[in-house]
């Protein structure tokens, strides 16, 4: 894909076109969230604010491993996050912008009766079966590396379809961080170069993206940053996939945090499918 169309075309249609769609992208990890406080003032500076069984001994935390872009997001997320057992009601979000990135970052904490925290990390680093139990996700598999081994880490591949926008690929490290401030966590990030040398022909390729998911029991909560490379995609699907998906980062923030949430809380038999 090339940059060709122009933005006037864009600015009636964009939010018809991608209001139901678009942001899922993001949501990912899936790449592929859940409810909390009012939303606070945006400050320019943002500085305001493979299947594994069902359950498992919580990780000791290796946010220290993480690379710095992944420390430097969640330090920004744990200034926002509800402190460990204060009651949470509904769904709260947060967006901020961040040293002129083309998207805002984002977060939202939910309540989810009966969430149990374990369960829900196990489905999140259960990346092969994320196609038909995760809307809009194509294509998900692991990648045999050494480097990063099942079950505390996966390098996976994903491509996701945002219908009548675009498709998104990337590879990424997925990390169960262990508990965090009483939140057990997994955080992911892009490898760049890897994206890079995937097949543009196949999707628009990520040019940035990392976040997390954290649980506490009844609770569920996300966050993100992420963009698409600029040469991959047209004007139209630029803004789209821009300032469009600030426009609707909370509406689309709830609705992964609602869909991982269901799918830890489906009853198996045997481990996580």
């Amino acid at each position: 894909m090339s940059a060709g169309a122009s933005v006037e075309i864009c600015k009636g249609s964009i939010v018809a076109a991608s209001r139901k769609t678009y942001l899922i992208l993001f949501a990912l990890i899936s790449s592929g969230a859940l409810a909390f406080f009012a939303a606070s003032p945006r400050s320019k500076s943002g500085r305001n604010p493979s299947e594994h069984v069902a359950r498992r001994p919580a990780w000791r935390s290796s946010l220290d491993e993480a690379p710095p872009e992944v420390q430097e997001f969640l330090g920004r997320v744990f200034e926002k996050i509800p402190e460990h057992g204060a009651e949470l009601t509904g769904y709260r979000f947060y967006d901020w912008e961040w040293d002129g990135r083309p998207t805002h970052e984002a977060m939202g904490f939910k309540a989810i009766r009966g969430l149990d925290p374990e369960t829900l990390i196990a489905r999140v680093m259960n990346v092969d079966s994320y196609v038909g139990n995760i809307p809009h996700v194509v294509v998900s598999r692991t990648l045999t590396d050494s480097e990063f081994k099942p079950p505390g880490k996966v390098r996976f591949y994903q491509r996701i379809r945002v219908p009548k926008i675009a498709t998104i690929q990337h590879e990424l490290v997925l990390v169960d961080a262990g508990t965090i401030k009483g939140y057990r966590v997994a955080y992911w990030y892009l490898l760049k170069d890897r994206t890079k040398a995937l097949d543009a022909g196949s999707g628009a390729r990520s040019e940035y993206n990392v976040g997390a998911w954290l649980a506490a029991p009844g609770t569920v909560g996300y966050a993100l940053s992420s963009w698409p490379g600029r040469e991959d995609v047209n004007a139209l699907q630029w803004v789209s996939l821009t300032s469009g998906a600030n426009a609707l980062a909370k509406k689309v923030v709830e609705g992964n945090i609602d869909g991982m949430a269901a799918w830890s809380l489906k009853p198996t038999e045997l481990g996580l499918r």
